[in-house]
């Protein structure tokens, strides 16, 4: 896909306005190409340079249309520059603050003192301690050449202690994220190190002074101080301590966009990331009311929409799934179709797989057994992804139970190995899993219906009481909510 593309269709249709009204004051009446070229790309579904050419094929530019592209790319960025001059707090505080400059440069001290304590009060409320640091610097450079404030050192003093705080908290904030980081890292090979060795790289990592207590005076410092904590507990294991930081993390999020009415933050990472978390610690309460934020929530662009509903699905089939709704997860499918399918958006290919094993999953429950396949076809067919390799595990055991539903008993012996030979490649070869697996291939064998619902009962109740894990089991409470089905 195009890079510009892409740029053109996150554009929020304020910022398209906003685009053509710059543009026109940019280049000449009669040159109007650079405009309906943006026209031309914003009208396309997807990139297709071949159907740009032959649109504009009598146009001069189109002999040179990689120039042209790339100034339209330049005039986009420039225009989204002036746009965000306009309408993002963060470059008011730091225009706010080059103003500043401009008028201590000019010797206009009074009006530049007047603007300091402006800046200061915007750039503390929105915590942007760096500018803050660097409106003290000039601050105290007018003060220490005598020319602003009454000349006394508790005034000098007051600057100093201001100077100390900001510092302090700007440096808590980079450690915290620190630890976020390497926590975020040691996340990607969760699966691949001994669980033991991941464990204790995780307690190196908390181990520091920033997380020794949760900061009191930034926002930012404490998100990023529990959600370093709820990625420890996800590593740990320990599910109802990451459930209950990332209740946190939601909590400091709303009061935040409460307090910074005019700060861009987008929440759909945190309630995102406690939804799972409700999955893990088996907490449902909250569940539905921050699916329903999800689902609503105003997406400012194109690619704050994708990542909208791509949680937006994961997160409900995970619900309906568990709670044995098909009805409301087929819902949720026909939305995906809708949404990404049909339109061929590309997104993050850990949620694809995840989606569309589950997508496959309620097709199942739904005695929708072609569909089922469907979805899973690229799991199923293609080389493997190195991402979300529980879904791809667990999909070798859904085929073998759609199958078992279908009665086709001659596969079930080779469905079997495919599925043992992939969960060992990715150690998910569990004693739940071999249970499964060798049990499953013996009650598809079974004739009398009477004891065929007798031998999955027998198989629910042993598997029931296993402790599955999501880190490491291919084995999932969906997978029990069907075996509970075959018994009935």
């Amino acid at each position: 896909m195009s890079s510009i593309f892409s740029f053109i269709h996150s554009l929020t249709p304020s910022e398209k306005r906003y685009f053509k009204l710059y543009a026109q004051r940019q280049v000449q009446s009669r040159n109007t190409h650079y405009l309906n070229l943006f026209e031309a790309i914003n009208n396309q579904e997807k990139y297709d340079e071949e159907e740009l050419q032959k649109k504009f094929r009598k146009e001069t530019f189109i002999k040179q249309f990689g120039v042209t592209k790339n100034y339209l790319f330049t005039m986009l960025l420039k225009s989204m520059q002036e746009y965000n001059e306009e309408n993002f707090i963060e470059w008011k505080i730091r225009n706010l603050y080059l103003q500043i400059k401009i008028l201590a440069s000019k010797g206009l001290d009074t009006e530049a003192a007047k603007l300091i304590k402006k800046t200061k009060e915007l750039a503390w409320q929105y915590e942007h301690y760096h500018v803050v640091l660097d409106v003290l610097e000039i601050e105290k450079y007018l003060f220490g050449n005598f020319r602003i404030y009454e000349h006394t050192s508790e005034v000098f003093t007051a600057l100093v202690n201001e100077n100390i705080l900001s510092a302090e908290i700007s440096s808590a904030y980079q450690q915290v994220g620190n630890v976020w980081h390497y926590l975020t890292l040691l996340e990607l090979e969760n699966g691949s190190l001994p669980t033991d060795i991941l464990k204790l790289r995780a307690e190196q990592c908390v181990n520091v002074n920033a997380m020794k207590q949760e900061p009191h005076t930034s926002y930012n410092s404490k998100f990023r101080y529990y959600a370093s904590w709820s990625l420890y507990y996800n590593l740990v294991n320990n599910h109802l301590k990451n459930y209950d930081c990332c209740r946190r993390c939601i909590l400091i999020r709303e009061e935040q966009i409460e307090k910074q009415p005019l700060q861009n933050i987008d929440p759909l990472a945190s309630y995102y990331n406690f939804l799972i978390a409700c999955e893990k610690a088996n907490e449902w309460g909250h569940f539905d009311f921050y699916l329903q934020k999800i689902k609503d929530y105003q997406a400012p662009t194109i690619e704050v929409n994708i990542r909208r509903m791509h949680n937006f699905c994961w997160c409900g089939l995970m619900y309906y799934l568990h709670f044995e709704k098909y009805d409301k997860a087929a819902e949720i499918v026909n939305e995906y179709k809708i949404f990404f399918i049909d339109k061929q958006v590309q997104f993050r290919k850990d949620f694809k797989v995840y989606i569309e094993a589950a997508c496959g999953l309620v097709c199942l429950f739904n005695k929708q057994y072609k569909e089922a396949l469907y979805w899973w076809n690229d799991i199923l067919n293609k080389a493997p992804e190195q991402v979300e390799l529980r879904s791809q595990a667990s999909v070798r055991l859904y085929l073998m139970m759609l199958h078992c539903e279908e009665g086709s008993t001659e596969i079930m012996g080779y469905l079997a190995q495919q599925a043992k030979t992939f969960l060992k490649q990715v150690s998910m070869w569990n004693e739940a899993e071999q249970l499964f697996i060798k049990e499953l291939t013996a009650i598809a064998l079974i004739a009398n219906q009477k004891n065929k619902k007798a031998a999955f009962e027998k198989l629910h109740q042993e598997l029931d009481k296993t402790n599955l894990s999501v880190s490491v089991n291919a084995l999932n409470k969906f997978i029990l909510n069907w075996l509970k089905e075959q018994s009935v």
